[in-house]
């Protein structure tokens, strides 16, 4: 289940840098993160690539993220600290590359969130539960070169990617809480800019680009004698470059009693493109939890919205994982899942260069934390 951040809001954060209050000691770093390491095998086959190593359905991974984080309690009570986090993958286009980069300013009226992260709709959602390291969602890498052809791939509104912004999510009242993150104007000369230089920091999720955009969210997490209750709400409002604004709204809940948990989330994305009618992706899914033990099993579906009376394309995928706690910071996993595109034969294939329209692959490994 996701748990919610806490801190302080904007005002308050303006109102510490204007009394100018001295912090008691130093922001001392620390270093956090993790590493996955594992391996798998899939279905698919790359099919008369003329290169007989791309034939290769077995392959080793990595996947890891190093997390400088510091913190200091100012005379004033007030909480301040830094997060810069670094990718170190071995595959893909997240192959070593800064991450999250940003400040976080506490108190007992909440936190404030200054820089390149997700929005609170992402810190706030609530999904199927996943056993597993590689998640329900966004787990297209692990097919090495799906290409369903769906434009989302989560159940929260995640078109702003890691775009520089200001976020504020409230403290906890009676198990509710709720946040809000803007997302100002392009930056020039930004990475990942366009060839004129004006687009904001990581904002090419989908193709999704943006002038300005802002996301509200509320989430609850409550306890009833024996049953744990999480649920999430969030709405995105995208001002697209070219056309109307994109408006993104999910919600997902959870519910679990004596180590088992049920959930799911749904999601409704309006493109603001004529003829484009809505794209939508859900989850569900259940998991059992038992001292070290841990089992999951989840479905995932991705459908994109009709364009022009033309049906749009599907993706589904079915998930079942386990893991293992070994000891303090090590985890063995294992996932099995499986994908189907629902394309028609005249469509691109569900993995680049072959004929395939569904795949399954079985991935094990070990997921470190430090």
């Amino acid at each position: 289940m996701k748990k919610v951040l806490y801190g302080t809001t904007a005002l308050i954060a303006a109102g510490m840098f204007a009394s100018a209050a001295e912090a008691a000691t130093p922001i001392k770093m620390t270093i956090g993160g993790y590493l996955n390491s594992y391996m798998g095998w899939t279905s698919a086959e790359l099919k008369n690539a003329g290169d007989a190593t791309l034939n290769n359905r077995f392959d080793v991974m990595t996947d890891a993220q190093i997390a400088f984080t510091g913190a200091t309690t100012l005379d004033n009570g007030i909480k301040v600290g830094a997060v810069v986090e670094v990718k170190a993958t071995t595959f893909g286009e997240d192959n070593n590359w800064i991450d999250d980069v940003y400040a976080t300013v506490d108190s007992k009226y909440g936190r404030a969130i200054i820089g390149a992260t997700d929005n609170v709709a992402v810190m706030q959602h609530v999904s199927a539960p996943d056993a597993g390291v590689l998640g329900v969602e966004e787990t297209k890498f692990i097919y090495w070169g799906v290409n369903p052809g769906v434009v989302l791939d989560a159940t929260y509104a995640d078109l702003d990617g890691n775009a520089q912004k200001i976020s504020y999510i409230s403290p906890k009242m009676a198990g509710f809480s709720f946040g809000l993150s803007w997302v100002p104007g392009a930056e020039a000369k930004a990475p990942f800019a366009d060839g004129n230089g004006y687009k904001n920091q990581s904002v090419v999720r989908n193709g999704a680009d943006f002038r300005s955009a802002y996301v509200l969210s509320g989430a609850y997490n409550g306890k009833f004698k024996n049953v744990e209750l999480d649920a999430s709400v969030a709405y995105a409002n995208y001002d697209a470059i070219g056309g109307s604004n994109v408006e993104d709204y999910n919600a997902g809940v959870s519910v679990g009693v004596a180590g088992f948990t049920v959930g799911g989330a749904y999601r409704n994305v309006d493109m603001a493109e004529t003829g484009q009618k809505d794209s939508k992706a859900y989850d569900f899914g259940v998991g059992y939890e038992n001292g070290p033990y841990a089992v999951s099993a989840s479905y995932f579906v991705s459908q994109n919205g009709k364009k022009d009376g033309v049906k749009g394309n599907k993706l589904e995928m079915y998930q079942v994982s386990g893991k293992y706690k070994l000891g303090a910071g090590v985890d063995a996993f294992a996932t099995f899942a499986y994908l189907d595109s629902n394309l028609k034969k005249d469509n691109a294939a569900i993995v680049v260069g072959t004929t395939d329209k569904d795949a399954w692959t079985v991935v094990t490994g070990l997921a470190l934390t430090f």
